[in-house]
């Protein structure tokens, strides 16, 4: 009796530690064996670089201009770029300088002036825009003498992006256009036009763009 009521002891205790060792049964729908996945409810965004503004610092016959903004990161690898997008054509700009708020870019020889471009920044691996885009107006800066100038002398100013022929782009004084005896790449030299005495816009166009600023020729 007594070998009797103890194998019964031990085929209890048997039961009793091979139920605490078994798993309990999954949730009706999900394999057993697998765990459920963890659900992100709020995923962490990615930063996308932000362009604030655009600031041109003309140097003698090149264009240099500044991207400013936030998150550009480093660019240690060169896999990304500064482009500008007009509606005709894309040029994408020399990088002389790369931080995470400021590029600074140059532009060099002929270019569409006048027109507006989209500034963005973009990714070579996989052409793609990492950034917003800011439209900017790319105009040249003309700079000329102050001097009063005779009807038919040579008047010589200077710019930059003019590139090395004339084509559709005029020189106009007031609303005349002058006649332009020289154009490179960096100076223009145009005719003073027969006008009244007196202090005239002096500024370039083509067709319906204004390509640079607005300077004053005197005409004595």
């Amino acid at each position: 009796m007594k070998r009797f009521f103890g194998f019964v002891c031990i085929l209890m205790l048997a039961t009793y530690f091979l139920q605490a060792g078994t798993s309990p049964a999954p949730p009706s729908g999900q394999p057993s064996g697998t765990s459920k996945p963890l659900e992100m409810n709020n995923p962490i965004p990615i930063l996308k670089a932000q362009i604030d503004q655009v600031v041109p610092l003309y140097d003698d016959c090149q264009l240099i201009f500044d991207v400013i903004g936030k998150f550009f990161g480093t660019n240690t690898q060169g896999t990304r770029q500064v482009r500008l997008v007009s509606a005709t054509k894309t040029y994408i700009p020399q990088v002389t300088a790369w931080t995470a708020t400021k590029i600074t870019c140059r532009l060099q020889g002929e270019f569409e002036l006048g027109r507006r471009y989209k500034a963005g920044i973009w990714t070579t691996a996989t052409n793609t825009l990492v950034s917003n885009e800011l439209v900017w107006q790319v105009k040249t800066q003309i700079k000329g003498p102050a001097n009063g100038y005779q009807p038919g002398t040579n008047y010589t100013f200077s710019g930059c992006l003019l590139g090395s022929a004339q084509g559709a782009r005029q020189v106009m004084v007031g609303n005349t256009p002058a006649q332009v005896t020289l154009w490179c790449c960096e100076d223009i030299i145009i005719k003073v036009p027969n006008l009244p005495a007196g202090v005239y816009n002096l500024y370039l166009k083509e067709g319906v763009f204004t390509l640079s600023n607005i300077i004053q020729l005197t005409i004595l």
